[in-house]
Order: structure tokens, then sequence, then C-alpha cells
């Protein structure tokens, strides 16, 4: 099933890879297909509200850098350069006195304002490529919405969304990342794909939003004749797209499925690789009962030992205590007379 996510810009696949990437990041900033290009605002697309914020944050660049220029320039570079700044700036009031620091604080604030209004403001790089490249990119307000269903027999922006969904699907596969599908196919074929369904429901949508217009609130037989074989026209061109949108559908299908396999063979690959290792730990498991046994059997032996060693103590002091209690009482007399 298609997966209920927000419809990313559909870019034409033969744009440079730089410019795509740019216009795929998200539709901030650019404009629909089917909607005509709006002027852009003077200076370089420099608004009042540019030139208003660009002199706030210039005035406290040039009194406070060190709390700021961190934010516009980097943490590490704008702290370095915000404190040898702010240091400057004291140094000057202390040594040449508080015009001379107010002067230096207005020539500064003048200088940032300016370089933030020439550099940080207008058409960046990415509004540049929107308006150049316009037309070869569509959004989700090029494919309408449900009130073009009963013209159409769906919705153009969810047929849309269920089409992208697909082509993730298989270009986001594990089995696609490994080289096991046509990976030249997929990574040309179905982005080539996506752009054609997306100019395809946009000119649908624009001519269904044309009819609907057309028609407005007119009514009678001959409105309702004209209004059936339009729609009969929009419908059959709008079934051939559901074929081609169900084709992506049964091929990310597919591939989950394959991915699934993928990961079962690669389990059990895994697990087969493991089976040396497995039968050595059973061995070691033996030996290691074996060992135990052993190590038990030294154990007692050892304990019978001791035993053995006490009783021949008791019994070498047995013989040696009823030895002299055996000896004739003159002998131990005479022993003791000689001692």
């Amino acid at each position: 099933m298609a997966q209920d996510i927000a419809l990313r810009p559909v870019v034409d696949p033969a744009l440079e890879d730089a410019e795509r990437a740019l216009l795929e990041e998200s539709a901030d900033g650019l404009f629909p297909a089917t909607l005509p290009l709006p002027e852009e605002p003077g200076l370089g697309g420099r608004t009042k509200a540019d030139i208003w914020t660009a002199l706030g944050v210039s005035a406290v660049c040039a009194l406070l850098p060190v709390t700021i220029l961190w934010a516009l320039i980097g943490v590490l570079p704008g702290l370095a350069v915000g404190l040898a700044a702010q240091a400057g700036l004291i140094w000057v009031g202390v040594q040449f006195g508080f015009e001379a620091f107010i002067l230096t604080v207005v020539g500064v604030h003048l200088l940032a304002w300016l370089l933030i209004v020439v550099l940080g403001c207008g058409t960046g790089e990415r509004q540049r490529v929107a308006r150049l490249r316009h037309g070869r990119y569509y959004l989700a307000e090029d494919f309408g919405d449900d009130s073009l269903r009963e013209l159409l027999g769906h919705s153009p922006l969810r047929r849309m969304e269920r089409a992208q969904a697909a082509v993730t699907a298989v270009l986001q596969s594990q089995v696609d990342r490994d080289g096991l599908l046509d990976d030249i196919a997929n990574d040309v074929t179905l982005p080539a794909q996506q752009y054609e369904i997306a100019q395809r429901l946009a000119e649908l949508t624009r001519l269904a939003r044309r009819v609907r217009i057309a028609a407005g609130d007119a009514s009678g037989s001959r409105v309702e004749e004209v209004l059936r074989t339009q729609r009969h026209a929009l419908r059959l061109s709008s079934s051939a797209l559901e074929e081609r949108v169900e084709a992506l559908e049964r091929y990310a299908e597919n591939t989950r499925a394959a991915d699934a396999a993928y990961r079962e063979w690669e389990a059990v690959r895994e697990l087969e690789e493991l089976g040396e290792d497995m039968h050595e730990l059973v061995v070691n498991t033996v030996r290691d009962e074996l060992a135990v046994a052993e190590i038990e059997g030294l154990a007692d032996r050892s304990r019978l030992q001791d035993l053995h060693r006490v009783l021949d103590e008791a019994r070498e002091a047995g013989l040696l205590a009823t030895g002299f209690a055996d000896e004739p009482a003159g002998r131990r007399s005479g022993d003791s007379g000689r001692a």
C-alpha cells in the first residue's frame, strides 16, 4: 500500500544533479508548474522586510558583536571574531573616549548593514534555480484536490503520491542498494516514469479545472451532453494512468517481498557460517563437562590424600605412643639412669 506522506517535488530527471538536488529538498520557495511564475521583487529579490531586518541585525552586530556573530558565521568563528570585535570596541572607548566609541559603532553598523543586505538578502541559489527551471518540476498544487474526483474519477494528488511512494520504495530497497536489481534501469527509468506520470496528471488536472470553470453553474441537456463526452475522455486517459501507477505499485510490492527473502537468505547464510563455530562450541562444551568431572575427581583425590595424610600422622603418633608404653620398665629406668 502507498504510504501516507506529503508529496515531494517531482523534478525533471534530465536536469543537472545539483539543480535537481536543490529542487527536491522541499516545496518551500518553489512555484507550481501550472500557475504563472510571479514577478521577481526588485533589488534582486530584496524586499522592504529584508532591509529593515538587516538594519536591526547590523545594529546588534555593531554594538554587541559577541552575541550575534556566532549565529551568522558559525559558532567557533563567530565567537572568536565577536570576542575580538567586542574587545576592540571596548579598547576604542577606553583609549579615545565615548565620542570615538559612538562613531566607531555607527561606522560598523552601516558597513554591517550593507554587507547583510548585499550578501545575505535577496534571491538565493535555490530561488534562482526555482525560477529558471519553472515548469520542469511539479508540486502538490499542480494536482488539484478531491473536488476534481467527479470529473476524473480519482484524486490526481493521491494518485501522484502513490506513484512517488512506489518509486521511492524500489529505489530505497535493500536489494536495489546491493545491486540485485537492475540498478541502472531503476535509477534512470523509474524517475523518468514518475516525471511522465506527473506531467500527465498535471495536464489532466489543468483540463479538468477548465471544464469545471467553463461549465460553472450552467445546466441543460446540451451542457450535460458535452460534459458527459469530456468526462468520458478525461476518465479514459485517467484509467490508462492508473494502470501505470498500479504497475509501479506491483513492482514496489515485489521489491518488498524480495527484500524480505533477501533478509531471510542473509540470516540463513550468517547462521550457516556460524556452523563451524557452533560445532567448536559443542566440542568445547563436551571438553568442559569432562574437565568438570576431572576437576571434581582431583578434588576428591585431594581430599582423600589429606585424609590419608592425617591418618598416617595419627598412626605414626599412635605407634610412637604404643611403642613407648610397651617398653619394659627396667629399660625405661635404665635409660633414665644412664641419662
